[in-house]
């Protein structure tokens, strides 16, 4: 099988290998699209998560059952399904308090373990679910990244009627305002620096500026410290910020105002529990998610596709790459 594999910083290399068995847990899926994610552009450029290569890269990925181990009975050959890359190991001790997303020891696709960028991957059965046949492939590669975009939601505590800011303009961040929208939020204000970007945002309020102790939540969906920064600065008394992008750079907290202010920090990171509710979420015209997908290359093009996600951001969001 064709296969694109990480061998070291900005060596991502075509390549041939066997088609992977499965184990008796597993199933092989037949791969017809996976989503380049930013956090790819960042394995490729630093590896910052020490991935040990060569590793086949990938984690948003979708497509056909084509063989199933012997333990697995949910599901058969042919079912069109989408993959969600986060194994638990459901034995350690973050496991044990219902933190399977936190897991110690988890997998993950694409870092411990070879990924869907390739004509055919492995994925645990539990981590796998059935997709309509009215969602798109590439659209059913979106589970795993919607369901941590619910995540970041859910972090940010109950937001019916309040003031939300979103400060990143990528497809996470236009996830979590359409999702933040979604949940009932009284007011949805997206801050970003591409015009095309923004304009993908239905039903935002596209800010020029970061506001000051004006907002009820602010999330972090962009990993730079300025950012962060602004996010914190932003927020009204007792206000929360949730980190859902890291910024690598030190980050200047002002702990005098998260005192006085009564302000709240909260992490996000993958997703507890959500991967039905982004099922259902991908079927949901209102969200109208298939459009996050802007551009679908075949797979012999994926260099096009990695030069796209990386410096398209005047033209594209999400860049998927189709396997006939």
């Amino acid at each position: 099988m064709r296969a694109l594999q990480l061998q070291g910083i900005e060596q991502l290399v075509q390549v041939t290998l066997p088609v992977p068995v499965p184990a008796g847990d597993e199933v092989l899926i037949q791969t017809k699209a996976a989503t380049i994610c930013t956090s790819d552009l960042h394995d490729i450029r630093s590896n910052p998560f020490g991935i040990q290569y060569p590793r086949v890269m990938g984690h948003e990925g979708a497509g056909v059952v084509v063989q199933c181990g012997a333990k697995v009975k949910d599901l058969k050959p042919g079912d069109r399904v989408a993959s969600h890359p986060v194994i638990p190991c459901g034995d350690c001790e973050e496991c044990m308090r219902g933190l399977q997303h936190l897991c110690s020891r988890m997998g993950h696709s694409g870092i411990d373990r070879d990924g869907c960028f390739a004509e055919y991957f492995l994925q645990r059965a539990d981590r796998v679910r059935k997709i309509p046949g009215d969602i798109s492939f590439a659209t059913g590669a979106l589970l795993e990244p919607v369901a941590v975009c619910l995540e970041a939601v859910y972090r940010a505590g109950n937001i019916k009627e309040k003031t939300v800011l979103v400060v990143g303009d990528g497809p996470f961040g236009n996830m979590i305002a359409r999702l933040a929208q979604k949940q009932g939020a009284g007011r949805v204000m997206v801050y970003g620096r591409t015009p095309f970007r923004l304009g993908m945002i239905p039903g935002a309020e596209i800010l020029d500026t970061v506001p000051e102790r004006s907002v009820d939540v602010a999330i972090l969906a962009v990993g730079n410290a300025e950012a962060a920064e602004s996010c914190i600065k932003a927020l009204r008394p007792r206000g929360r910020m949730v980190v859902f992008s890291a910024a690598h750079q030190p980050v200047l907290v002002d702990l005098f105002s998260v005192h006085v202010l009564e302000l709240e920090i909260a992490g996000a990171c993958n997703d507890e529990d959500k991967i039905e509710e982004a099922l259902a979420c991908l079927s949901d015209r209102t969200l109208a998610l298939e459009n996050i997908v802007t551009h679908q290359l075949p797979f012999d093009n994926w260099k096009e596709a990695f030069d796209l996600a990386r410096n398209g951001h005047d033209k594209a969001l999400k860049v998927a790459l189709v396997f006939e």
